[in-house]
């Protein structure tokens, strides 16, 4: 269902593009929008579903190098706000100076936008997600907070299992494939921490990914 969602999607926007033998520029715009949209999340679908087979499977490898956590979230944020800004959402950020950490990069991008991207899909219209870095004595701790339904005590449990979107009509859960999450703690773990639910209710909800500090 992930996938045939968004491959349905795009060939309907482009048989409705072709049915017609002149439109204006605006309407083939429209068509292309959604089509690059939802090729986008397909690729990211694809893309989770590859990494985690191969997480699965023991053949991920996990390439350590130096890098700046700050730095890093500072730059997922500017790239998550092109998208939260549509959604009149902001993000507020706050970070250590000179984080340092040694990880796969890429992944802990992935972590951090995973993180991000289930934050600002289910926050209210007009709200602040709020995105922390700081050290504690178990290392870094990126918790990012936003102001929207809470998740149900029922489904709690199961919001980390792959392709878990509980039920549609009534959880913040849902709208993504359901990876995002098992994602982020897969690439936590993979770096000695973990990625919990820190708090849910009708103020916000919160997500926290420890990473050690230096690996």
């Amino acid at each position: 269902h992930e996938l045939r969602t968004p491959v349905a999607t795009s060939r309907t926007a482009a048989a409705v593009a072709l049915q017609q033998r002149h439109r204006d520029e605006e309407g083939y715009r429209v068509s292309l929008a959604i089509i690059e949209q939802q090729t986008a999340r397909l690729s990211r679908i694809v893309e989770d579903m590859f990494t985690l087979a191969r997480a699965d499977a023991g053949s991920y490898p996990v390439r350590r190098t130096p890098m700046y956590l700050d730095e890093v979230v500072d730059d997922v944020v500017r790239a998550a706000r092109v998208l939260s800004d549509k959604k009149q959402v902001s993000i507020e950020s706050a970070t250590i100076d000179s984080g340092s950490f040694t990880g796969d990069e890429e992944l802990v991008r992935r972590l951090i936008s995973n993180l991000l991207d289930n934050a600002v899909r289910h926050a209210r219209e007009r709200s602040v997600v709020h995105v922390n870095l700081t050290h504690e004595p178990t290392g870094y701790v990126l918790s990012v907070t936003n102001a929207g339904e809470p998740i149900p005590p029922e489904i709690q449990e199961h919001i980390f299992e792959r392709f878990f979107r509980g039920d549609t009509a009534r959880t913040p859960v849902h709208g993504g494939a359901g990876l995002g999450l098992a994602l982020a703690r897969w690439v936590a773990q993979a770096h000695g921490g973990d990625v919990t639910l820190v708090r849910t209710s009708p103020d916000g909800t919160t997500f926290a990914a420890v990473l050690p500090g230096q690996s």
